[in-house]
């Protein structure tokens, strides 16, 4: 939630808070810009790969329960390769 009048915010998960910052609209956009480190993709003897199961224990314990069609992952790793189980998700919205 952003505060009126400070702009100021915090995003907080299971009670504490895991983000926060002020909102602010930017006097000169150019001057706002930022460096910013790409990505380097993970070599094999640094590579992690999770299952499924192991993708949906991660969740659950970290509070999010999926079930049935909302469970498309099948595995995914560190160096940003994701597979799914059909080419479309379930969303709620």
């Amino acid at each position: 939630m952003v505060q009126k009048g400070t702009g100021n915010f915090e995003v907080v998960e299971g009670g504490a808070a895991v983000v926060s910052g002020t909102v602010r609209v930017a006097d000169n956009v150019s001057h706002e810009r930022v460096s910013v480190e790409f990505f380097q993709p993970q070599t094999n003897d640094d590579l992690l790969e999770m299952s499924s199961q192991d993708i949906y224990k991660e969740l659950r314990l970290r509070g999010y329960n999926y079930h049935g069609d909302f469970c498309g992952l099948v595995s995914l790793d560190n160096s940003g390769e994701c597979l799914v189980r059909n080419r479309f998700f379930a969303l709620v919205t």
